[in-house]
């Protein structure tokens, strides 16, 4: 009988043991926050990163260009990731940060510079690609939309159809890109904007809007 209950000790004793041992140097691993890099911004305060205004020119959008007259250099253009389109007779042309009229004007210039004799140039944007900003997270209708003069934060959600019920208003996440690539991230509270306790906040070219969950 003892020797049961001796037995019985010794196992009870080894199992602990064992079990401290694999919990020795073990730390519990956390996932990172989603929102630990955020920052947490009055919606006044203006970033340093240029961006693209409503309806200029940007890297990957396609144009469609006509020279009246002249089919040959008619036809589908496409911006570089360096912002030069390559056109006929006059080569590489910077053509970000110019519309539609003033890009057609400067291709007129250089075509009437010895190549064509009064030269009529039709200008239009097949694709925007560039001029988007995109509204995720718990929205009704996530996606990618046209950025439009002077686009709020608000406005953005709007057009994504609005907040979903599980959506946490309070902790709205933008995320903006630099010209250097680097990333920065606003913590947005959607609350106190309607509420007028906080000025609203306006969005670049290519912000992302990540509409978090709340916890209930």
């Amino acid at each position: 009988m003892h020797k049961y209950l001796l037995a019985s000790l010794f196992f009870l004793f080894l199992t602990g043991l064992v079990s401290c041992t694999l919990q020795v140097g073990h730390k519990k691993e956390t996932k990172p926050s989603a929102h630990s890099s955020a920052v947490n911004v009055d919606a006044s305060e203006e970033s340093n990163a240029l961006s693209l205004r409503p309806g200029e020119i940007g890297p990957g959008d396609v144009l469609s260009i006509k020279v009246y007259g002249e089919a040959s250099l008619s036809g589908k253009y496409q911006v570089g990731p360096s912002g030069y389109i390559v056109f006929p007779l006059i080569g590489k042309i910077s053509a970000v940060g110019y519309n539609i009229v003033s890009l057609s004007e400067k291709i007129s210039e250089k075509l009437s510079d010895g190549y064509v004799k009064n030269p009529q140039v039709i200008l239009n944007i097949i694709s925007f690609v560039s001029n988007r900003i995109y509204v995720l997270g718990q929205v009704k209708k996530a996606g990618k939309f046209p950025m439009l003069d002077k686009m709020s934060v608000v406005e953005a959600i709007s057009l994504a159809g609005g907040f979903t019920r599980y959506a946490d208003i309070t902790r709205v996440i933008i995320t903006r890109k630099s010209e250097a690539g680097k990333e920065k991230r606003y913590n947005i509270d959607i609350e106190k904007i309607v509420k007028g306790k906080q000025q609203n906040f306006y969005l670049q070219t290519g912000d992302i809007v990540f509409v978090t969950e709340r916890f209930f």
